[in-house]
C-alpha cells in the first residue's frame, strides 16, 4: 500500500501536503494561544504558504509544459526527417482511393508529375487483379518494376478519419498507406545467382541400333562423328561442357541463364541431328532431359536421368526441362519409331506375373467411357489374371447405352459364349470357359471388392482424370500401368507402381497380346478374346493405317490366327444412317483457318458418349480429305464444358496441342475436355499452336528442296 502511494505521489502533490500541514500547525497555535502576537503571524504564515505553493506549482507546471513541447518538436523534427530524407518511399491515399500526401522518394521513384489525385493503379503498375478496394482489405507486399529498378512496395490499410455512424456501413473510413523499398541491387545478386546456377542434362540418341543398322564401319563412325561434333557445337556456342558416358549417352551441363536462351531456341539441335545423313536409312533423333531444380549435382543427375526417360516414354525426338517445379517439352515432330528389341517385353511380362502372384484380387480398369481398345486390353489382362487362378474384376465406368463400346463388346462376347455353350467343356478350349461380362462391374461395387492385398492394373491411360473409377484407383495402391500413350505430366504412379509406357506401339491391345506370349507360352486365345483384342487394334490404327510397325502386324497375325473374326470387328465399327447424316453436316461446315488445318463446331449437344464418338469419327473423316494434315472436331456440350478430338497425318502432333489445353493422347490421336470453355475461346489457340508447327513443316520442306 505504502508503494502504491508513493508511485501516485507527484510534486503537485508534496505541495499541497507541506500547505495542509502548515494550516494545521498554524491554526493549532491559534486555538492553543489565542492572542494578537499568535493569531497575526499565524495567519501571515498561512497566506505565505499559499503563496509559495500557488508560485511553486505554477514554475513547475511552465517547467513540465516546455520540457514536453522541445520532446514533441524533436519527435516531430525527427519523423519529418525520416519521412522525407529516409530512403523509403511513402504515400497515403484517402478513403475514396486518391493521392492525398507523399514523400519525395515515392515521387521521385514513380518518375511522375501532379500525382494527387490518383489512384493506386494509375500511378504504380499493380498487377491486374489488384486495386485500391483488393489492397483495403488485407496488408500485403509485392515486388514492382518501376523505370528499370526494382522495389518492394509495402501496403496496409489505415483509418482516415473517424469510425463511420453505425448503420452506414458504406461511410467507408479506410485509407491506405503504401511504402516503397528500392530492393534493385538484391533482386539484381539473386538474378545473377539464377542465371549463374548449373544445370544438367542428359543427351542420348533414340534407336542407336536401328539408325545404324546396315551400315558399314566408316558409316557409322562417320554418322557418330557428326552425331558428336553437333553436339559439342551447340554446347559450345551456350557455354557448357560435354562429357560422353557411352556411344549413346553423355552428359552435358549449362547455366540457367542458357537453359532459358536455348529454351527460346526451341532446341534447334534437335533438327539439325535430324537432318544428318551419311547413308543411314533412318534419321537419326535424340532425347534431351535437362533438370534445374535440383539442390546438389546428385540431385540433379538423378533428376536429369528420370528426366530424360520421360522423354523417352514420350516418344523421344524431342527435350524435356524441368524449371521451377514446371516441366516443359520441346521438339517432339516426328512419328515414333518402333524399337526392334522385345527385351524389355519379356521383363514386363515376367514382373507383371510375379504382381500378379502376390495379389489375392486383380482389378483391371480402363479409361473413363472406354473405347475398344480399353476394354480389349482389359480383356486380355483380364485373361492373364485368371490363369494364374486370381479373382478378377473389370472396372468399366458407368456409361450405358446402344452406342457404347462395352455394351458392343458384351454383345460380341455374348455371340461366342452362346455358340460354344453347348460344347463339351474337355472337347472345349478352356479359355473359352471364362464369361468376361460376368467379371464387369461399376465403381460402388469395385469399391466393396477390395482387399489391402488387391493389384490394380491400368490399360491404355495413365492419367487420374482419366480413369474409369478415381476412387477405385486411389483405394488401391499396388498399381501397373499398360499404355501406348505418350508420358503425361499428371501420371497416376508412385514407387511401388510398375510403369509400361510404349508410344511406339499402336494400341495397348498390341501390347498386352506381346506380354501374353511372354507371360506364359502355352497361353492360347479364344476366338472372343482374340477378336476384342484385334477390335483394338483396328480402331486405333484407323484399320491398320495410321501408327503401324511389323510388331503391329505380328500381333494382328497372332489374333487371326488364334479365331479372331474380322467380320464381327466390321460390324462393331457400322454406323447408323442418323450418324453419317450428323457426321457429313459438320464437315460440310468445317472451314480451313489456314492451309492444312480444318476445325469443325457441334454446338448444343447432349453430352455422351455418341457426340464422343461423333467428334472422332468427324476428325477422323477430315484427316482423310486431300491436303489436311490436322483435323480438330469440337464439341461444345450443354453443361458447359467442351470436348476436342484431334487427329493428324503424323507431321503435326496434335498431342502437344491437347496438352496444352489440359488434355493428351497420341502424336496422330488425342483430345481434351475442358470446364465451362466455348469453342470461341479455344479456337484461336489451336489455330496458333497448329500454325507454329505447321510453319516449321513448310520451312523444312523449303530447306530440303534448296
Amino acid at each position: 500500500m505504502l508503494k502504491t502511494f508513493q508511485n501516485k505521489m507527484n510534486s503537485q502533490t508534496e505541495t499541497h501536503i507541506y500547505l495542509v500541514v502548515i494550516v494545521i500547525l498554524a491554526l493549532a497555535i491559534i486555538l492553543l494561544k489565542p492572542a494578537v502576537y499568535t493569531i497575526i503571524p499565524s495567519l501571515l504564515v498561512i497566506a505565505a504558504a499559499f503563496y509559495f505553493a500557488r508560485k511553486n506549482t505554477e514554475s513547475k507546471e511552465l517547467f513540465y509544459s516546455s520540457y514536453m513541447d522541445n520532446i514533441v518538436r524533436n519527435i516531430e523534427r525527427a519523423n519529418h526527417f525520416a519521412v522525407s530524407s529516409l530512403d523509403i518511399g511513402m504515400a497515403v491515399f484517402s478513403k475514396n482511393g486518391k493521392l492525398q500526401w507523399k514523400n519525395e522518394a515515392f515521387a521521385k521513384w514513380v518518375g511522375k508529375s501532379k500525382l494527387e489525385g490518383m489512384s493506386p493503379e494509375d500511378i504504380l503498375p499493380l498487377p491486374s487483379n489488384m486495386n485500391f478496394e483488393l489492397m483495403c482489405v488485407k496488408d500485403g507486399e509485392i515486388p514492382l518494376l518501376l523505370n528499370d529498378r526494382y522495389y518492394l512496395m509495402r501496403y496496409s490499410k489505415v483509418e482516415t478519419q473517424e469510425k463511420a455512424v453505425r448503420g452506414n456501413e458504406d461511410n467507408n473510413t479506410s485509407g491506405l498507406l503504401v511504402y516503397l523499398k528500392d530492393i534493385t541491387e538484391l533482386q539484381l545478386l539473386k538474378e545473377k545467382y539464377n542465371n549463374e546456377h548449373i544445370c544438367l542434362g542428359y543427351v542420348r540418341m533414340d534407336s542407336y541400333e536401328d539408325v545404324m543398322r546396315g551400315l558399314t564401319e566408316t558409316e557409322i563412325a562417320s554418322l557418330n562423328g557428326e552425331i558428336n561434333t553437333l553436339i559439342t557445337k551447340w554446347v559450345a556456342e551456350h557455354a557448357g561442357f560435354v562429357c560422353r558416358t557411352n556411344k549413346e549417352t553423355c552428359l552435358v551441363g549449362f547455366t540457367r541463364s542458357s537453359v532459358e536462351y536455348i529454351e527460346s531456341a526451341e532446341f534447334d539441335v534437335l533438327k539439325k541431328i535430324r537432318q544428318l545423313r551419311v547413308g543411314n536409312k533412318i534419321a537419326p533423333t535424340i532425347s534431351i532431359g535437362i533438370d534445374c531444380d535440383g539442390e546438389t549435382l546428385e540431385d540433379m543427375m538423378r533428376n536429369a536421368n528420370d528426366i530424360l526417360f520421360q522423354a523417352l516414354a514420350r516418344g523421344g525426338d524431342q527435350a524435356l526441362v524441368v524449371k521451377d517445379g514446371a516441366s516443359k517439352a520441346y521438339g517432339a515432330t516426328t512419328v515414333v519409331t518402333t524399337k526392334s528389341t522385345r527385351v524389355r517385353v519379356r521383363l514386363v511380362a515376367n514382373a507383371i506375373k510375379e504382381a500378379m502372384q502376390k495379389a489375392d484380387r486383380i482389378f483391371v480398369m480402363g479409361h473413363y467411357d472406354e473405347d475398344f481398345d480399353a476394354i480389349g486390353s482389359a480383356i486380355g489382362v483380364a485373361k492373364l489374371a485368371k490363369a494364374l487362378g486370381k479373382e478378377t474384376v473389370i472396372v468399366t465406368s458407368d456409361v450405358s447405352n446402344k452406342t457404347n463400346s462395352i455394351t458392343k463388346i458384351v454383345k460380341m462376347l455374348d455371340v461366342f459364349w452362346n455358340k460354344n455353350k453347348g460344347k463339351n467343356q474337355e472337347e472345349d478350349n478352356s479359355n473359352e470357359a471364362v464369361h468376361y461380362p460376368e467379371l464387369m462391374v461399376h465403381e460402388e461395387e469395385a469399391l466393396t471388392l477390395v482387399t489391402p492385398k488387391s493389384l490394380l492394373i491400368l490399360v491404355d491411360h495413365h492419367r487420374p482424370s482419366l480413369c474409369a473409377s478415381r476412387k477405385v484407383a486411389e483405394a488401391i495402391p499396388e498399381r501397373i500401368i499398360i499404355d501406348h500413350h505418350r508420358r503425361a505430366e499428371d501420371i497416376l504412379i508412385n514407387e511401388s507402381t510398375l510403369l509400361y509406357l510404349e508410344p511406339s506401339s499402336s494400341s495397348a491391345c498390341e501390347l498386352v497380346t506381346e506380354i501374353t506370349g511372354y507371360f506364359d507360352n502355352t497361353l492360347e486365345f479364344s476366338a472372343a478374346e482374340a477378336t476384342a483384342l484385334y477390335t483394338g487394334i483396328v480402331l486405333d490404327t484407323k484399320s491398320f493405317v495410321m501408327q503401324t510397325s511389323e510388331r503391329t502386324f505380328e500381333a494382328a497375325a497372332l489374333l487371326r490366327r488364334s479365331g479372331a473374326e474380322p467380320n464381327l470387328v466390321r460390324d462393331l465399327f457400322k454406323d447408323d444412317f442418323s450418324a453419317i447424316q450428323q457426321r457429313s453436316k459438320l464437315i460440310a461446315n468445317a472451314e480451313m483457318p489456314i492451309p492444312g488445318l480444318a476445325i469443325c463446331i457441334n454446338k448444343d449437344v447432349e453430352k455422351n458418349e455418341a457426340a464422343t464418338v461423333l467428334a472422332a469419327q468427324t476428325s477422323d473423316r477430315m484427316i482423310s480429305v486431300v491436303g489436311i494434315l490436322a483435323s480438330f472436331a469440337i464439341s461444345e456440350f450443354t453443361d458447359g464444358s467442351l470436348g476436342i478430338s484431334a487427329r493428324s497425318t503424323g507431321l503435326v502432333n496434335v498431342q502437344i496441342i491437347m496438352e496444352a489445353l489440359g488434355g493428351g493422347g497420341h502424336q496422330t490421336v488425342a483430345g481434351a475436355q475442358i470446364a465451362n470453355k466455348r469453342a470461341k475461346d479455344v479456337e484461336p489457340l489451336i489455330i496458333e499452336m497448329a500454325k507454329k508447327q505447321l510453319d516449321k513443316i513448310n520451312t523444312n520442306e523449303g530447306e530440303l528442296e534448296s
